[in-house]
């Protein structure tokens, strides 16, 4: 009986430590490796949940977040100006990106202007078809439209501290942006050309910070200047529905080098004018632009850029025709990924203006500190109507925090 009761005692320690050893190895073992994520996928869908968006063989769980701040300062000797030595933040945008579908993506930009009133509003809200059949794509909601080489960027990714005066004057601040549809069309062309159509159909989609809105607020704000704003061309703004078409190019020049150049085309109706009867007349309006670029690629982050672009406005109404024209020409070289330096001259007539012009040649140098903060300092010296010479120092600072994806220069 002793030995039995010995045998079990045995027994069930040997037991007891062989489920203490693998208890021991069960907690120090590395945990079992997740399932693939397409069968996570799978697994969701057939439980009836939303699968994550994919694009590229990525799930994209979040969106994409990310804040950009602009602040611009400005000297001038023309005292009609009244944004001259002051120093202000002149924009703040937060962008929302994430892909809703393979090859569906979702872009929303919201804006603050850096006026007295805080107003955040969609500047831009749209999908994009990046793989639809026969080589388009497409955008469909509310955007810059595609014209000319920088209305689709942001301010902050133009090589300059201020808009050229030919796009002030003949176009205006975010009057090309539009609620609609535009396609792209990939030309298959065999040789190492690249050759892209652009053509949309939009009604208009104003913002409440445009320049002319945010220079009317100023002046509302500093009464010593409502009197004695700046000149400024009327610009493109299209009251009503209108139509663009871009049709551009590009090639390579050498080992290092590539050329590209573009044609742009908007139509559509402008804000009516009256008539000595009284009535108000139609007003009919045409914008065409051409553009041509250069680019030649050194060792390490060395960048030559060489560009020029033409604008004309034309519109027609009952009491007659106007044409007005402007160009501007570009010429930049980044000698490291943290500076470059720029020369810029620009000339435009003023629609609405009969005979007055602006011109001014600028010296522009950037300083970046990572890829989405930079300072940058143009210094302008030029003539407009009233000042047959002034003088500007713009001192441009820009900031941003997460993955801004949007376009860039």
């Amino acid at each position: 009986m002793s030995h039995a009761r010995l045998i079990a005692s045995l027994a069930l320690a040997a037991i007891l430590m062989a489920a203490s050893w693998q208890l021991a190895q069960a907690e120090t073992a590395p945990p079992p490796p997740p399932p693939p994520a397409e069968a996570e996928a799978e697994t969701e869908a057939i439980e009836g949940t939303t699968a994550p968006a994919q694009a590229g063989g990525r799930h994209l769980l979040i969106p994409d977040i990310s804040f950009v701040g602009t602040a611009i300062g400005k000297l001038s000797d023309d005292d009609r100006d009244p944004d001259r030595d002051r120093l202000r933040l002149d924009e703040a945008e937060i962008s929302i990106q994430s892909y809703v579908y393979p090859h569906v993506r979702a872009d929303a930009f919201l804006v603050a202007p850096g006026h007295e009133e805080f107003r955040l509003e969609l500047e831009e809200g749209y999908l994009t078809f990046e793989q639809l059949p026969l080589r388009f794509a497409g955008h469909l909601g509310k955007f810059f439209v595609p014209f000319g080489r920088d209305n689709e960027k942001h301010p902050h990714s133009w090589p300059y501290a201020r808009r050229p005066l030919v796009w002030r004057n003949l176009v205006a601040n975010e009057s090309l942006v539009g609620n609609g549809v535009a396609l792209s069309w990939l030309a298959p062309t065999r040789s190492r050309l690249f050759l892209q159509l652009d053509a949309g159909a939009y009604t208009k989609a104003g913002h409440s910070h445009s320049d002319g809105e945010a220079a009317h607020e100023e002046g509302e704000a500093h009464d010593d200047h409502a009197h004695s704003e700046l000149p400024e061309g009327a610009g493109a703004n299209f009251s009503d529905k209108f139509y663009t078409a871009r049709l551009w190019s590009g090639l390579p020049i050498g080992a290092q080098g590539e050329l590209d150049f573009g044609g742009s085309w908007a139509r559509g109706t402008t804000d009516q004018i009256p008539l000595p009867s009284g009535a108000l007349g139609s007003r009919n309006l045409q914008l065409t632009g051409l553009d041509v670029s250069y680019r030649a690629y050194g060792k390490g982050a060395r960048r030559l850029l060489l560009r020029a672009e033409q604008l004309w406005h034309r519109y027609r109404s009952d009491l007659g025709r106007e044409m007005t024209s402007g160009y501007y020409a570009l010429a930049n070289y980044r000698w490291s990924k943290y500076a470059d330096f720029g020369v810029l001259y620009d000339w435009s007539e003023m629609p609405g203006m009969h005979g007055q012009h602006e011109s001014a040649l600028s010296a522009i140098f950037t300083r970046q500190f990572t890829e989405q903060t930079y300072a940058r300092l143009q210094l302008s010296r030029g003539s407009r109507p009233g000042k047959r010479n002034y003088t500007e120092a713009w001192l441009q600072m820009v900031w941003g925090i997460g993955p801004h994806t949007h376009q860039l220069e």
